[in-house]
């Protein structure tokens, strides 16, 4: 029944979105040969485990300047006892392609390195090294780090890493033009009903976050496509009740056949013991006042949700929930050390239109059942992150959707196989005590996708 919040002993106090993604350009130096090689880079952190990496350099043999591209995948690295960069994270660079030009034999750099600032306690790019396993290798540090925005992304620029016919190029000053929606999808109205215990003493914080993540995102969406409208309501506090989520329902989401529905819970979940269906069921009991009602009679089953919103008819339903999935009487150790990171620098990329539209315009009527854990499972939280589920969610909506991401094609099958990763594998190096020995239990969400109106 209890959804883990993960302690942090030093929150920081800069303020920062947890799915969007860091753009630096940094400068370093390589030894080839007799020479030594300037190289200036681009790199993007997708804030999902995956990243790219553009180095621009010039031998003194050639008469323009050359470019390789990297992608960058996050690799974990478990710190032993004395390692001195234990908080480090690395992303190791693979697949070198040079552009317009053959590889002219420089060793690049393996790995990147992002360093946790103390003061604000969020990662930068410092360096980088030619080995994750020694956790005491010396780091080579850049000469030059700029963290980039939104505006820093002019023509000049881009061309400076990337060529016209590039996608990172087109899809920013070419592809990425006026929506042309149709009128059918100017009126496209998208629902979002948030059942939120945002109360509770353990979770509430949390599911506060990811209350206010969803408001934004789906915001966002509706401003992005230019649908029509965008309504939500939240049930919290004192209207947090089974009786109002049933009301809810039937009253405030009324979608026509071309509409959006999100219902988006986060609090405390559990198993019924004689329902054999994989999704869990909400408790929307205050843990507090209402301690000595009955869990059976206070609950409601995401199955039971789903199915009730599906009979409305709209063309896409999205059902999430952010809660434990096991027995009732089931807990788990307090968190202390999340393995979800902030980054310095961190801004909303725009979003590819295509990519958008697919996923949120497709005519095939879709309806998706989602939650943070598999039967039997606990999920964990941060009160400064949100649910750990919510944020890989949303994450790896904006790195799929953003105009930086090179993949030609989008789904939602797609979308919940990264988050499953990404969770399963953060939620096995989260620690559950100071000491930092014991790892918290390994949290898989899952997704049900049916397809058609009934």
């Amino acid at each position: 029944m209890k959804k883990i919040i993960t302690i942090i002993l030093s929150i920081s106090v800069f303020s920062f979105s947890a799915h969007a993604q860091s753009v630096y350009e940094l400068s370093f130096t390589l030894p080839n040969n007799a020479e030594t090689l300037k190289c200036d880079a681009f790199f993007i952190d997708y804030n999902d485990g995956k990243g790219n990496l553009r180095v621009r350099f010039k031998t003194a043999a050639a008469k323009d300047s050359a470019l390789v591209d990297f992608e960058a995948i996050e690799e974990l690295v478990t710190a032993g006892p004395g390692c001195t960069n234990g908080d480090w994270i690395y992303y190791k660079l693979t697949k070198p392609k040079f552009i317009e030009s053959t590889d002219p034999g420089i060793s690049f750099p393996k790995y990147i390195c992002l360093v946790k600032d103390t003061a604000s306690g969020l990662f930068e790019p410092k360096g980088f090294t030619n080995s994750a396993t020694d956790c005491n290798s010396d780091l080579v540090k850049f000469s030059k780090i700029s963290t980039l925005e939104q505006n820093d992304m002019t023509k000049e620029f881009v061309l400076s890493y990337f060529k016209p016919y590039d996608v990172f190029y087109r899809n920013i000053f070419v592809t990425n033009t006026a929506k042309a929606l149709t009128t059918s999808e100017r009126n496209v109205k998208l629902y979002l009903l948030i059942v939120a215990n945002v109360t509770d003493e353990l979770i509430g914080t949390a599911n506060r976050k990811g209350m206010d993540d969803a408001i934004k995102f789906f915001g966002k969406v509706k401003d992005f496509l230019g649908i029509g409208t965008f309504v939500y309501e939240t049930v919290t506090d004192e209207g947090f009740t089974k009786q109002t989520v049933l009301n809810k329902i039937n009253s405030f989401i009324t979608p026509g056949d071309k509409d959006i529905v999100v219902f988006y819970y986060a609090g405390h979940g559990f198993r019924q013991p004689r329902d054999g269906r994989p999704g869990p069921y909400i408790d929307l009991r205050d843990l507090v006042k209402d301690k000595n009602k009955k869990y059976l009679e206070n609950s409601l089953s995401m199955e039971d949700i789903r199915d009730m919103i599906k009979r409305k008819g709209a063309r896409l339903n999205l059902i999430l929930s952010d809660c434990c999935n096991d027995n009732v009487t089931s807990t788990n150790p307090m968190a202390v050390d999340a393995a979800v990171s902030g980054k310095k620098g961190m801004f909303d990329v725009f979003w590819s239109t295509n990519k958008c539209r697919d996923l949120f315009l497709n005519a095939m009527p879709t309806t998706i059942m989602a939650t943070a854990a598999s039967p039997y499972q606990l999920a964990i939280s941060n009160a400064q992150f949100g649910g750990y589920f919510t944020n890989f969610l949303f994450s790896t909506l904006e790195s799929n959707l953003s105009l930086a991401n090179r993949s030609s094609s989008i789904s939602w099958t797609n979308i919940f196989d990264q988050v499953k990763s990404q969770t399963l594998t953060k939620s096995g190096r989260t620690w559950c005590n100071t000491e930092k020995t014991v790892v918290c239990n390994r949290q898989r969400p899952f997704e049900n996708i049916r397809y058609g109106r009934f």
